[in-house]
């Protein structure tokens, strides 16, 4: 590309535009690889160098004692820069800060951040000198102004060579996806598609493909060996001992006691079919203490040990260092040594909550939705550049903003109307190859949050298990209260109510009801079973925008019996809903509006019970997309009742065993309603420790007032 580009870069005293001040500005022209023309000024600014600042840049007051003011190399810089498009990384904060020192830059600018995160989805940081380390860039003086601009030219031109890798058909789609959006990058991809095309021939016969997930046909479910002998405890504890295999695996290793204790407990844990709570403060070797029996009483009986963390670090150190370290060594290799292609003792998988895959048909349908937003066609962007680099699926690979990140719940698989097998992309799912891979391991890492959420939507998420190891159990409870716990807010609400039916001006959203023509059509249906359909769509529209103004209604009321009654702090107000609140003369105002909800509430609940009816009955008539539709329509009803059910806990009573509680959020404006238990023991006793053979519990601090007796 023959285009001239400038890289800049300002240092300031802190990061608000118009508040704070430019110390040092840099810039870099370059064609290419070639370096036309450096500009590089420090400025004096009109207060006091922050100290903080000072130790980041290097930059002492000394140096800026005779630098100009801003205003007086403003023009030397402007000639510079001419209308040379701009390059920087997280460019935006330097033009707003040299924009509100009085400059005008009218010209494009191209983001190497968000480029990065584009065209670099497994990185593992945005940061400048994450991305310089990663593609082996010299930058030496970092948060110095000349540096960075160098550098963010050298993260440009690796860019540049990335998209130019992109075949013409991947830039066609890019291009066609943002059209709708003000996205400044899209001229970089115009710029290289129009290259491209003058080339075509090159490209004549190239078909872009989705990315699959990598295919493994060795993955046979984990099968009872036969083999029910006690695990032999002798054996646990000499790994551990100076001459066995962790020994010979480590140099100078010692043995701990402690962990050999440990090992030994949970080994005999697993033979006597008991539950198991063990203190092991640090230092003790934990991991490796519980790791070592599970694997060998998993390879031995062929029965599957579930082991559930809190925190994602930990469960990242446990399936990408600890557990392939221990499968090197139980074959008798270094624990660092090369992977070799044989197969090792045991097997294991990290599984994780649907919500963190990739659905490709969710994907597919949401690239042909034409009202996209913004936050949404970036998602989109990010996702479609990551396919043909990932094997999982998983989310975690992903950079998504915030806002980005809510429009990944409509391409996820955690979707209740996935219809399974008989989804058209069933055998290339993420989801499905975790869960496949799941079912043919020994050892199971999940986290504490998908291990209860199974139990508690029995959702079958984690194959089945007799046998679980629960580390960081000190959270248990928590997050156990979290998973039992109901929450809602008006915008789930409306959002549910649109999931139906949604009308009105430009942004028009069909939903369930206006899409049930579609899946009729040319179908083999009577016409006696479609108009029953058409009826019963007619009568639920009403009863949706009843529910729609009905819930406006009441959070209104809610809302300002909250801000009267509730408790303030600085970022929310938050109101428990006991007896005596209901009985205040108030809250009969807030009853009665909940009680018209209800009533709605009831219409769509009913009604869709009716559709659901009528379908189950049109197995076999060829309807579109048959069982994702049924799956929907089953899952809206259950939405619709058991969100009744909730809230009247909540606004009604009844249920003494619920805590109850709404809450408001100053600074976003929104009102929650939420429930949960009083005390999770029993929950977790009946659903979780009663159904297990045997369960390990760990961690650093799990006593209670220094008793561990009492579990």
């Amino acid at each position: 590309m023959d285009r001239i580009y400038v890289a800049i870069d300002v240092e300031t005293t802190g990061l608000q535009p118009g508040i704070d001040e430019i110390i040092e500005v840099a810039a870099v022209k370059f064609r290419a690889g070639e370096v036309l023309e450096t500009f590089q000024q420090l400025v004096r600014p009109r207060h006091t160098l922050p100290l903080k600042v000072s130790r980041l840049t290097g930059i002492t007051p000394e140096m800026l004692a005779d630098a100009p003011r801003f205003s007086e190399i403003a023009p030397d810089l402007a000639r510079f820069l001419k209308s040379y498009p701009l390059v920087g990384h997280s460019v935006d904060f330097d033009l707003r800060m040299l924009q509100a020192h009085s400059m005008r830059l009218p010209q494009p600018a191209f983001d190497t951040f968000e480029l990065a995160t584009l065209l670099m989805p497994q990185a593992p940081a945005y940061r400048l000198g994450a991305l310089t380390a990663a593609l082996d860039i010299e930058h030496d003086e970092a948060h110095r102004a000349l540096s960075d601009a160098h550098a963010a030219r050298q993260v440009f031109l690796h860019m540049l060579e990335r998209i130019e890798r992109l075949s013409l058909s991947e830039l066609d789609d890019i291009i066609r996806l943002t059209q709708r959006i003000q996205w400044p990058l899209r001229e970089l991809f115009e710029e290289i598609q129009r290259s491209k095309a003058r080339l075509v021939f090159v490209e004549a016969a190239a078909v872009q493909e989705t990315a699959r997930p990598a295919k493994d046909e060795k993955l046979v479910p984990l099968k009872p060996t036969g083999d029910e002998r006690p695990l032999d405890i002798d054996a646990v504890r000499g790994f551990f001992a100076p001459d066995g295999p962790l020994g010979r695996a480590f140099p100078g290793y010692e043995q701990r006691e402690q962990q050999v204790a440990m090992a030994q407990a949970v080994a005999e844990a697993f033979n006597n079919q008991e539950i198991l709570m063990v203190e092991a403060g640090t230092g003790t070797g934990k991991g490796l203490a519980y790791l070592v029996p599970a694997a060998m009483f998993a390879a031995q009986r062929g029965q599957r040990v579930v082991i559930s963390t809190n925190t994602i670090n930990l469960q990242d150190q446990l399936f990408f260092k600890d557990i392939p370290a221990l499968q090197r060594i139980m074959a008798g290799e270094r624990p660092d040594a090369p992977a070799n292609g044989r197969e090792p003792p045991f097997t294991a998988a990290l599984l994780k909550g649907r919500g963190n895959y990739l659905c490709l048909k969710r994907y597919k349908d949401l690239r042909r939705d034409g009202r996209l937003l913004a936050d949404e066609v970036r998602a989109l962007l990010k996702v479609q550049l990551w396919l043909p680099t990932t094997s999982t699926g998983d989310r975690a690979e992903l950079m998504l903003s915030e806002r980005e990140s809510a429009a990944w719940g409509r391409m996820s698989a955690a979707f209740e109307a996935c219809p399974g097998p008989k989804c058209a992309d069933f055998n290339d799912c993420f989801f499905f190859k975790a869960r496949k891979q799941a079912e043919a391991a020994h050892l199971v890492v999940v986290n504490h949050a998908l291990m209860l959420a199974d139990l508690v939507v029995e959702t079958d998420v984690i194959p089945r298990y007799d046998h679980l190891i629960i580390d960081e159990a000190h959270n248990l409870e928590d997050v156990a209260t979290d998973q039992f716990s109901f929450n809602v807010d008006q915008e789930g609400l409306i959002n549910f109510l649109n999931d139906l039916h949604q009308e009105g001006g430009a942004n028009i959203v069909g939903g369930l009801l206006s899409e049930l023509p579609v899946h009729f059509r040319e179908s083999g249906a009577s016409q006696g079973d479609m108009d029953k359909a058409t009826a019963i769509a007619e009568a639920l529209r009403p009863a949706v925008e009843q529910a729609r103004s009905a819930v406006y209604d009441c959070f209104n009321l809610l809302t300002a019996f909250v801000l009267r009654e509730a408790e303030v702090t600085a970022y929310d107000s938050r109101l428990r809903i006991t007896p005596a609140i209901r009985r205040h003369e108030s809250w009969a105002a807030v009853e009665r509006a909940w009680e018209n909800l209800s009533l709605h509430l009831t219409k769509i609940g009913e009604g869709l019970g009716q559709l659901e009816a009528l379908l189950a009955g049109l197995e076999d008539a060829d309807l579109l997309e048959y069982e994702m539709l049924l799956m929907r329509v089953q899952a809206l009803k259950r939405t619709a009742t058991d969100t009744r059910v909730n809230i009247g806990h909540i606004i009604v009573g009844g249920e003494e065993q619920l805590v109850t509680w709404i809450t408001h959020d100053r600074q976003r404006d929104t009102l929650t309603l939420s429930a949960a238990p009083l005390s999770v023991a029993e929950l977790l006793r009946a659903n979780l420790f009663e159904q297990k053979a045997s369960a390990v519990l760990t961690s650093a601090t799990i006593s209670v007032a220094g008793d561990v007796s009492d579990g």
